[in-house]
């Protein structure tokens, strides 16, 4: 029976990657991969020559129909994301349904596990994490609101996504949530119920050469990604803590 692996690979440093991830990678027929050249990189740090083909979140239904096929025909195939574990917050996760609802039973799938944002930065946020939430990238436009007020919402620490040309806007529009944050009292009644955003946590380019963790006070974290362009860059994390 043929096998789809889903390997974890580096956030950043290509030292973190394991034993079993790389000898998985080498073995198989294929590697399927969110940008060859991303990956080309670390296949040629640890000498690796598996064939790549190339499967992300525009990828067509016919390239989802010959990776099916090729599982099918007994090819052992591996799955990467550019960064960390695939299919969280990346398409891997719509690729799997496909293969289990045409070949469910037929293929194995199995976890080969990695790294992955969410875990490093809780591990290093010194909140409990006991119980959090992982709420991905926020909606661009359309949901956008309603996914900030979500976080506000929480119980527990939520942990997001954001890119580079967004960052300074969401921690912007969290810093706003929390001021205007309501809740309804015991009459009933909508009162203004400010949040004191203190217990906040944003990771940049985490594992990397220019790794940068702000902690404290929000709007004390806005000024300092503002001060430079060069924090303004790179991978982010944000966790949001009560």
């Amino acid at each position: 029976m043929a096998t789809l692996y889903i390997v974890g690979t580096p956030i950043g440093n290509l030292e973190d990657i394991s034993l079993r991830a790389l000898r998985i990678l080498g073995e198989v027929d294929f590697i399927l991969c969110e940008d060859t050249r991303v990956t080309g990189k670390l296949l040629s740090h640890y000498n690796i020559k598996t064939p790549t083909i190339s499967y992300h979140e525009h990828s067509s239904e016919n390239k989802v129909e010959r990776i099916i096929e090729m599982l099918a025909a007994g090819k052992n195939l591996a799955l990467v994301s550019d960064a960390g574990t695939p299919g969280i917050s990346d398409p891997g996760g719509k690729l799997i349904q496909a293969i289990l609802e045409k070949l469910d039973g037929a293929v194995g799938i199995e976890s080969v596990p990695g790294p992955s944002a969410v875990t490093a930065s809780l591990s290093i946020s010194g909140m409990p994490t006991d119980k959090f939430i992982f709420m991905g990238f926020p909606p661009h436009k359309k949901g956008r609101q309603t996914f900030i007020h979500k976080i506000m919402e929480s119980e527990w620490p939520v942990v997001a996504y954001e890119s580079k040309h967004r960052i300074i806007k969401f921690l912007e529009e969290l810093k706003k949530a929390a001021k205007e944050n309501k809740e309804i009292n015991k009459k009933g009644e909508l009162e203004a119920k400010p949040i004191d955003l203190t217990s906040v946590v944003v990771c940049r380019e985490l594992s990397k050469m220019h790794e940068t963790v702000y902690r404290g006070e929000i709007e004390r974290i806005i000024e300092k990604i503002k001060a430079s362009a060069n924090d303004q860059k790179g991978e982010f994390v944000v966790i949001v803590g009560k």
